[in-house]
């Protein structure tokens, strides 16, 4: 008999006190919606999945984005920055989206 092998994707992800609807799009920090565009929602969302990995800016470009994107790599650092100003209590000294 075979196992059922098929993975389904969570339509919620939880990380302290952040939620993301993965159906919806929408991210929570601490039960409260905080509006975000749709590419920094992918960004976080690849960032908690791969969490305690380090991700190159040009990987994480590469992945959100796509390889053919008319924008730039600098967008990375961006979206990152806009994220932390929406999920650190001092974006100027963040402990989510660590920079190495």
């Amino acid at each position: 008999m075979f196992k059922n092998k098929r993975k389904y994707a969570k339509e919620t992800i939880i990380e302290g006190d952040l939620k993301l609807n993965t159906v919806t799009g929408t991210l929570y920090v601490k039960d409260k919606e905080v509006v975000c565009t749709t590419k920094e929602f992918e960004l976080l969302k690849f960032m908690i999945e791969n969490k305690g990995v380090t991700l190159k800016k040009e990987y994480l470009f590469d992945t959100i984005w796509g390889s053919d994107s008319e924008s730039e790599i600098q967008t990375v650092t961006v979206h990152i920055k806009w994220l932390r100003e929406k999920i650190e209590k001092d974006p100027k000294k963040p402990k989510r989206i660590i920079t190495v």
